[in-house]
């Protein structure tokens, strides 16, 4: 992922022993499984290892997105701006390394629900037990149609509005949630510390909830500081610690954080 070095995939490491014995058809059911779970957890650093390095995923009869990354970054477009994914699976079959899969793909998006038909084909490769081919037979005509306006409002939110949906994440300690209205190519910038990428992004907002344990953080109003920028005041507190207070200016581009900027005149939480 952009920014920053790749992961390791768990499935590359030495076969588990609860594998052994299991037949083809479980080992790819299995990853089958994986993959879908990895998407309705909205988290991508679940789906990258869920998918093989040079994973194709086509949504028939439109071009496919080739690479692990591509396939990424079409993901990302739904499931960050997602408060839930479901992906209902009505049928499904395996032979050796395929899977046939009949699915709901449910999103709640903004409060309200969108949901769409879906018939895939997973292919699994069976070194790294991770998919790495999917033909998706959807409408994408309807789906587009029906996730537009949603979607363009989204789009069109001023900065406040973005960073007033991230803040009420940061208050509910949800780390997914916070990295939500991240661009994927976003950057964060705290001190001397600089997290390149969403990936990244979350992997510093995982530790957030632990940093704030027994603390309260009081945020103040925020300020627009230029047609893309917003910049809001922070305060944490709590017993047995010195106060600590510091600032963030968003950049945002199409409803999505680009750069954060946190402010630290002093030590940081």
């Amino acid at each position: 992922m952009a920014g920053h070095l790749p992961r390791t995939l768990f499935h590359s490491s030495p076969v588990p022993a609860y594998y052994r014995g299991m037949s083809d058809e479980d080992l790819t059911r299995l990853a089958i499984e994986e993959l879908l779970a990895a998407v309705e957890s909205r988290d991508l650093r679940k789906v990258e290892c869920a998918l093989h390095p040079d994973a194709v995923w086509q949504n028939v009869p439109h071009a496919p997105a080739a690479g692990r990354e591509s396939v990424i970054q079409m993901l990302a477009s739904i499931i960050c701006w997602s408060d839930k994914v479901q992906w209902d699976v009505l049928s499904a079959s395996v032979k050796g390394d395929t899977g046939w899969y009949e699915r709901l793909d449910r999103f709640w998006i903004d409060g309200a629900e969108y949901a769409v038909p879906c018939n895939g084909v997973f292919r699994v490769d069976p070194t790294t037990r991770t998919v790495c081919a999917l033909r998706d037979y959807v409408d994408l005509g309807e789906w587009r149609s029906s996730v537009a306006a949603v979607m363009t409002r989204l789009k069109n939110r001023l900065p406040a509005e973005v960073v007033t949906h991230h803040l009420e994440a940061v208050t509910d300690a949800d780390p997914i949630a916070m990295a939500a209205d991240y661009a994927y190519d976003a950057s964060l910038q705290r001190g001397n510390e600089r997290h390149e990428g969403w990936a990244a992004i979350v992997d510093y907002f995982d530790t957030v909830p632990a940093r704030l344990a027994g603390r309260a953080i009081a945020f103040g109003s925020i300020e627009a500081v230029s047609a893309d920028q917003a910049r809001v005041g922070w305060h944490i507190s709590g017993a047995g610690m010195a106060p600590v207070t510091g600032a963030d200016i968003f950049t945002v581009s199409m409803g999505r954080i680009t750069h954060q900027l946190t402010e630290l005149p002093g030590s940081d939480f």
